[in-house]
């Protein structure tokens, strides 16, 4: 059961146990609810696996209704005791009670089909990984069954599953034969790639070759078109995300930022922005909003190559749970530190006029270094704790792309009738200097040295060369060298070299996909790093030189007799900021607007480059979220610096 699974169904039964009352007599609702229910619901149910009734799953949107609901009552029932609201903060409120439970009911409800499309998605980038061990083993002996068993075996990705199924519907006789168990998959996922359709039926035409270079011809063809299919698909994605991208970064990014200016102009005409209001547009509704679009632009990208999973059994990451807990309290006390750092000051004096304590005064209020503290809580936890994930997977990458030439070379040597001992080493020399020369010249010692069987000196729990080498395309291709081995020295050579070609044909797909999307995630992390920080600091500097002079003018305007005073506008202008928002709090808000948008960002320029990549994800955020907050706290200091020269 994955997480998805786990978390949902566990929800459903629980909802169905404690809040089945709301339904009344739960036989009549189930057959009810088993009546009214989509086919797509159903098929949704049945493509996740999800051991859940229809009935169930209605009752946890039901209840999530009730929950979110109370929870937003009580919210609204705290900030009623600490805030001040305004009417338009009580309108806004009163909507977000609403709409926030509202959400979630039909969130909840469709969470089956939203996933179900998720795996569609997502399975489809399995196929090339699938297809190529299935080619692999089809190579070495011409058993579709076997190399059905195969790839399933060796393969953790989802699609794997499906596989399993079909092994299994084979011996329960489901099928009456491999070939239509074959042509009964190849139709099911023909509803959702053609090509991987084209290339099963090719597999399974190669079985049939009498001529063993047209077999062989006939598999390189399959596989190629997986390769060229995957490839065409992500293109496609690359050429449909442009619009998207383009909407998240103007209506989600740059107008919210560009507005921030005009926010102490408005109360000029009698709209009052409060606190409540101010925190409920730029750090919850935005980056909500934000936050769901670009998910559901990830949404739509294709999985292709999934990245290497690394468990935290890794002898690299040994402690890694005490590392975690000593880096979060190292944060805590650095974020602790530097976010009363500005109330320090100025218990001291506030020496060299450091702190504002006003619009336009001093270099920065002294709310400010929350946002730091936040950054900085943020920075040291992903650094600390996520650097070794990523030294270990940038060695597994780097492995990975080793591999293929030294697998030629190894192929070479093997087709010249050399021993498996002395075919390693003299690799390992040949690739002196890289990592996977290192884990070859422990397969010589290990068969010099212990005299093991081939598939020990590699695979050997307690001393396997290949037993830190967590690279699942790896450990399946040594395996299918230890299978052909067993084989003519000259057969094993040509199959081993076989797989190398397979393995860099992979390694250009992935090439090219990277290459086709670096326009749209160079954008955003540029967007993340540099151009929000900029605009958002130019734009609040702005904002708070508008703030000045309307208060300005507010003071100017208290001198004027009644009859030049427009009926106490000008009275009235600079009023409403100064009211409802203080400068140190609107800074606040807004710094963390940026702190949250660069999270998302970066969330989402690493979706599109890597997918899920948990690892990957904590380490950019940990590097890309001080630099950002970096560049907004300069451009912030020197645009109040340049424009007080406008008061």
């Amino acid at each position: 059961m994955d997480e998805y699974q786990n978390w949902y169904c566990s929800a459903c039964k629980i909802a169905a146990r404690r809040f089945g009352w709301m339904v009344g007599n739960i036989d009549e609702y189930r057959k009810k609810s088993e009546k009214t229910v989509s086919q797509e619901f159903r098929d949704a149910l049945n493509f996740t696996g999800y051991d859940i009734e229809p009935w169930e799953a209605h009752i946890l949107a039901y209840s999530g209704f009730l929950v979110l609901l109370f929870v937003m009552l009580v919210v609204d029932a705290i900030l009623f005791i600490f805030a001040r609201y305004e009417t338009d903060s009580l309108t806004a409120v009163a909507a977000c009670t609403g709409i926030v439970p509202l959400a979630g009911m039909i969130y909840l409800s469709e969470y089956p089909k939203i996933h179900a499309k998720f795996m569609k998605i997502h399975s489809l980038g399995d196929i090339p990984e699938i297809q190529s061990y299935i080619v692999m083993s089809m190579k070495l002996v011409s058993n579709m069954e076997r190399a059905i068993t195969f790839a399933a075996q060796n393969s953790t990705r989802p699609l794997a599953n499906d596989l399993k199924k079909l092994i299994w519907d084979i011996h329960i006789r489901t099928y009456s034969s491999i070939d239509d168990a074959l042509i009964a998959f190849a139709n099911q996922w023909g509803k959702n790639s053609e090509y991987f359709k084209r290339s099963l039926h090719l597999v399974k035409s190669s079985v049939n070759e009498a001529d063993e270079a047209q077999r062989i011809i006939t598999l390189n063809k399959s596989l190629d078109i997986v390769l060229e299919g995957t490839k065409t698909m992500m293109d496609s994605f690359s050429a449909r995300l442009r619009t998207p991208t383009y909407v998240l970064y103007s209506i989600f990014i740059l107008i919210p930022l560009a507005l921030v200016a005009l926010i102490p102009a408005v109360s000029i005409v009698g709209v009052r922005i409060d606190t409540v209001t101010l925190v409920l547009i730029y750090d919850i509704v935005l980056p909500l909003a934000t936050f769901f679009y670009s998910e559901y632009i990830l949404l739509q990208r294709p999985a292709t190559f999934a990245p290497p999973h690394i468990s935290d059994m890794h002898p690299e990451l040994s402690g890694i749970k005490t590392v975690k807990k000593m880096t979060l309290s190292v944060a805590l006390t650095v974020g602790a530190i530097v976010g009363v750092s500005g109330y320090i000051l100025l218990y001291m004096g506030n020496p060299f006029e450091i702190v504002s304590q006003e619009a336009m005064s001093g270099l920065l209020p002294r709310t400010f270094p929350v946002v730091w503290a936040i950054t900085s809580i943020i920075t040291i936890y992903c650094l600390g704790v996520y650097t070794p994930y990523k030294k270990i997977r940038d060695g597994i990458k780097q492995i990975e792309s080793e591999f293929a030439d030294a697998l030629f070379v190894l192929g070479r040597r093997i087709s010249e009738g050399r021993s498996a001992e002395e075919a390693f080493g003299h690799t390992s020399e040949n690739m002196k200097g890289s990592n996977i020369g290192e884990v070859f010249a422990d397969v010589a010692k290990n068969l010099s040295g212990i005299r093991t069987t081939l598939h020990g000196a590699i695979f050997n729990e307690e001393y396997g060369a290949f037993r830190y080498v967590y690279s699942d395309r790896v450990h399946t291709t040594m395996r299918m060298f230890t299978e052909s081995v067993h084989k003519s020295n000259e057969a094993a050579g040509v199959a081993i070299i076989k797989l190398a070609d397979h393995l860099k044909e992979l390694q250009e797909v992935e090439d090219n996909i990277k290459r086709s999307l670096y326009d749209v995630t160079s954008t955003m992390r540029a967007t993340a790093m540099i151009f929000a920080p900029l605009i958002g600091g130019v734009t609040l500097a702005l904002s708070e030189v508008i703030q000045k002079i309307l208060q300005n003018i507010a003071k100017e305007a208290q001198l004027l007799p009644d009859e030049f005073n427009f009926g106490g506008m000008m009275k009235e202008a600079g009023t409403g900021m100064t009211q409802s928002v203080p400068p140190d709090i609107f800074l606040l808000v807004i710094g963390l607007y940026m702190v949250i948008l660069v999270i998302i960002l970066t969330r989402f320029a690493g979706g599109i480059e890597y997918g899920g990549d948990k690892p990957q994800f904590m380490y950019d955020l940990g590097q890309m979220l001080p630099i950002s907050i970096f560049v907004f706290t300069v451009t912030t200091i020197i645009s109040r610096y340049l424009f007080s020269s406008m008061i």
